[in-house]
């Protein structure tokens, strides 16, 4: 399986985008985000391809949780609304990438709310 890695520097120093707070899954609300994030993906279907490999589509919203989202501006409808975007995204993609692989998994993942320097300890509640 082939997966992508380094979105977030790939827009920054090859694209560059200004993503705040290291946050890609604002690129889903325009048409210019939408089209560098399917190029971007599109790189990776092409390596998978000649590769004779799958292809793992991880979606752009490693900061697209409440935390994250307020510090951007986001409610927590517009980040309901983002997260089920990148994943419509995805499965379109998927869809166009079918017939020349073999195997395609779509991933999404909301990422921890703080910086792990920020952590606190565990709370735990017994019941």
């Amino acid at each position: 399986m082939v997966t992508d890695g380094g979105l977030e520097t790939d827009m920054i120093f090859h694209h560059d985008v200004e993503l705040p707070h290291f946050a890609a899954f604002p690129l889903l609300d325009s048409d210019r985000g939408r089209a560098l994030l399917t190029g971007y993906y599109d790189g990776y279907a092409a390596i998978a391809r000649r590769a004779g490999a799958g292809l793992v589509l991880e979606s752009p919203t490693w900061r697209a949780s409440p935390g994250w989202g307020a510090r951007l501006g986001y409610s927590p409808a517009e980040l309901a609304r983002v997260n089920v975007g990148a994943i419509a995204l995805l499965a379109r993609l998927r869809d166009r990438y079918a017939a020349s692989l073999a195997e395609i998994v779509l991933s999404g993942m909301v990422g921890r709310r703080s910086r792990p320097s920020q952590r606190r300890a565990p709370t735990w509640s017994a019941h």
